[in-house]
């Protein structure tokens, strides 16, 4: 008989599965019984989801396994799944609590293929070794933290927690999770762990260790009676019976004459947030974190608090209240406040009546004493007033409108709405009927434009026109528009002028700039030459001679002078524009090693033996190829290294990078040095500035390195920023958009 309905499954669902594919279709795997609360509650949050029948299918699966869990029943599953989805093409699974969990990862890929896997209601899913790519879903958390802070806040008297559990993997997961919790966290509490074995046992202990002031917390509750648990609610007689201790807990089935509260999570948010995933999963959308919060609430039962006579006034943030009665103010609140609207709306339509009768004939008057403030106004501003009636054609001009033109008066131009097109200038027709349009449509408040008008001797002049539509009829389309022109000749000419001054003062920039490039490489190729033959000449003279002191004092300040020419020449390709950044691929702890190298032989020119420079790497990788410009990050981090070691005496320098995301690197340089004032905070990365004047006598340099970091790290899509204290130190980060060409496998974002 047990074969039948395999049978029957294998024949039948083929033809639903047959057709032509129009819709997802998603197969919800449920590890318990339709019956059971909490897999009911995830099946109609997964469902509400996908409510959009047109597009999704759900194909919903209970294993009962919570009741049966022998290997010869687990068998069966498997090929009742394996012939029933034989002909079907499932685009992703939605697994509920683990045994269907481990049940997926056993027999899922034979029977549904490699597809996108959602799941919820697993509470030790960090012990999987699963492919984080293919499996993504709700880290079921209960917070055993805040629920015993709530219990600490309601019951200040506490003198004993008794926490109950049970023998089930859920509840030996969460066992630990209590204890770890509280060996951390509340060390001071004072609790007794019950693991619950069978109901006589439960209801000895319950009897021997219920007192005042004490409190149950209970975790899991799945007593198996006569081979089979029972729901959690369902043994609450035992505590009824037994003990008179408030309950708490952390599931929100437990509610209705058993539990106070918690924070609790859901089996409808799981559920929901579950299939959220899943739709995010077959859209194809990227960055989906493969571990997402457990939605929890913090919920009270109002009935359970008064019983227990718990004051929770006192409680932040304010609780969801279950069970609370409603008073009649509050059960007819809105009906009131229509009521009381409508009465009020009333009142003020009396008021209005009354004081529109007694305003009429003085608004009348006042109207007409607008209306001559208006033409004086226009008079008075030098503007022309036009009034177009779009159903007969006329066209209303002012005689101020007609003088603007140079006409004697109005009736001379000859326009309507027909021949408007011949008053424009021709270049200026296009941007007119536009702006018309966007003001029509609704896209544009006011119809404004500028365009040149034809005048009466047939030359062109600028005019600034404003407008809008004030009439409509049923269909939106303008009956009526009424505007204003003024004269805007000599701005216009005033701009076109101010054009041409920027315009050469661009030219003349760009071209002082390309000059000073250029001066400063010609000033370089002798330098080097004369730094070259000073080398040489050092190398031959002896050691004792004070030849050999001069060529030094000679090299040191060519190779300063060369270094302010370098700095000189970066800002100018800069200012210029020819400064380019050229991407390659290379070491980067290669590039980190030779930095730092150079910066050791720097310390020791600069007789500076104190100091201990420090290089961390963001991986434990030998090597770490990048794409990015290895010259210019070299620079920049040579010229933070360089100011580290100018106003350090003693202490440490240490460069680090860290992996901020898949594209990007963080650096940060930091030393123990002076430090830098907060009031300088604004000019530091300015050019030719140095925080303190005294120290270009006593280090040296030209205020332009920290302006050319910033300026290439801007360059390279990156910032910078710094932190720092005086008499502490300073440390500067900058971030580094790159591609990660290797990468040790493994490391996640």
């Amino acid at each position: 008989m047990k074969t039948i309905p395999v049978i029957l499954l294998t024949l039948l669902f083929p033809f639903l599965a047959r057709g032509e594919k129009s819709f997802t279709d998603i197969v919800l795997l449920n590890s318990y019984h339709p019956t059971f609360k909490w897999t009911a509650d995830i099946t109609r949050g997964v469902l509400d989801e996908f409510s959009d029948a047109g597009k999704y299918r759900v194909f919903v699966e209970y294993m009962d396994s919570k009741r049966f869990q022998n290997k010869e029943y687990i068998e069966q599953l498997r090929e009742v799944y394996r012939r029933k989805y034989s002909s079907a093409e499932i685009d992703g699974i939605i697994i509920s609590d683990n045994n269907a969990f481990d049940f997926f990862l056993r027999y899922g890929d034979r029977i549904w293929g490699d597809v996108p896997v959602a799941f919820c209601g697993n509470n030790n899913i960090r012990d999987y070794k699963i492919d984080t790519t293919q499996f993504k879903g709700v880290n079921e958390q209960i917070n055993i933290d805040s629920t015993l802070h709530l219990i600490k806040q309601l019951h200040p008297d506490l003198d004993e927690l008794i926490v109950i559990s049970d023998s089930t993997v859920s509840g030996r997961i969460f066992s630990n999770q209590f204890i770890e919790t509280v060996t951390t966290k509340h060390p001071d509490l004072k609790y007794r762990m019950v693991k619950a074995k069978s109901p006589e046992q439960l209801t000895y202990e319950l009897k021997n260790i219920c007192s005042d002031h004490k409190v149950i917390y209970l975790l899991s509750l799945y007593i198996r009676r006569n081979g089979i648990p029972r729901e959690m609610i369902q043994e609450s007689g035992l505590f009824h019976n037994n003990c008179q201790a408030p309950i708490y807990s952390n599931w929100d089935f437990l509610f209705g004459d058993f539990m106070v509260g918690g924070v609790v999570i859901r089996g409808w948010d799981q559920g929901r947030e579950a299939a959220r995933i899943m739709k995010k999963m077959l859209q194809g959308k990227a960055n989906i974190p493969w571990l997402a919060p457990t939605p929890e609430k913090l919920m009270l039962d109002y009935r359970q608090l008064n019983k227990n006579g718990i004051n929770y006034s006192a409680l932040t943030p304010k609780p969801i209240l279950l069970n609370k009665p409603e008073n009649p103010f509050e059960r007819f609140q809105r009906e009131l406040i229509i009521v009381t609207s409508i009465l009020a709306f009333l009142l003020i339509i009396i008021l209005i009546l009354l004081r529109v009768i007694s305003q009429k004939r003085k608004a009348e008057k006042q109207l007409m004493q607008s209306e001559n403030r208006l033409e004086m106004a226009l008079e008075g501003a030098n503007e022309g007033l036009w009034d177009v009636d779009f159903l007969s054609g006329d066209v209303f001009l002012s005689q101020r409108f007609a003088q603007l033109l140079l006409y004697h008066n109005p009736n001379e131009i000859g326009f309507n709405t027909s021949t408007y097109a011949t008053l424009f200038h021709h270049d200026d027709q296009q941007q007119v009927s536009e702006a018309f349009q966007m003001h029509k449509n609704g896209h544009a408040q006011m119809f404004h434009c500028e365009a040149r008008l034809r005048t009466k001797p047939g030359n062109y002049i600028w005019f600034s026109i404003h407008g809008k539509i004030t009439e409509r009829d049923e269909s939106q389309n303008p009956l009526r528009m009424v505007g204003t022109i003024t004269e805007i000749q000599s701005q216009k000419e005033f701009e076109e002028q101010l054009k041409e001054a920027k315009e050469k003062a661009e030219e003349s920039d760009r071209l002082k700039s390309a000059f000073l490039a250029n001066m400063s490489h010609e000033i370089r190729t002798p330098m080097n030459a004369i730094l070259g033959f000073t080398e040489l000449m050092n190398v031959e003279a002896s050691p004792e001679n004070d030849n050999r002191r001069y060529l030094e004092m000679i090299k040191n300040s060519g190779e300063n002078l060369l270094n302010i020419i370098n700095d000189i020449i970066d800002i100018s390709k800069i200012e210029s524009g020819q400064l380019q950044i050229k991407k390659e691929t290379f070491d980067l702890h290669n590039l980190l090693g030779d930095i730092r190298n150079i910066c050791i032989n720097l310390m020791q020119q600069k007789k500076k033996s104190g100091i201990e420079l420090l290089v961390k790497h963001g991986i434990d990788d030998d090597n770490f190829f990048i794409n990015s410009d290895p010259y210019r990050l070299q620079q920049i981090l040579l010229n933070l290294l360089t100011n580290a070691i100018k106003f350090t005496e003693k202490g440490y320098i240490q460069i680090q990078y860290t992996i901020k995301d898949q594209k990007t690197l963080t650096f940060e340089v930091k030393d123990s040095g002076q430090g830098i004032d907060p009031k300088h905070k604004n000019i530091i990365f300015e050019r030719f500035r140095q925080v303190d004047e005294s120290s270009v006598k006593r280090f040296g340099g030209t205020g332009l390195g920290l302006a050319i970091t910033k300026s290439l790290i801007t360059m390279m899509k990156g910032e910078i920023w710094f932190e720092s204290e005086p008499g502490e130190g300073s440390t500067f980060f900058f971030t580094l958009p790159c591609e990660f060409k290797t990468l040790k496998a493994g490391v996640h974002f």
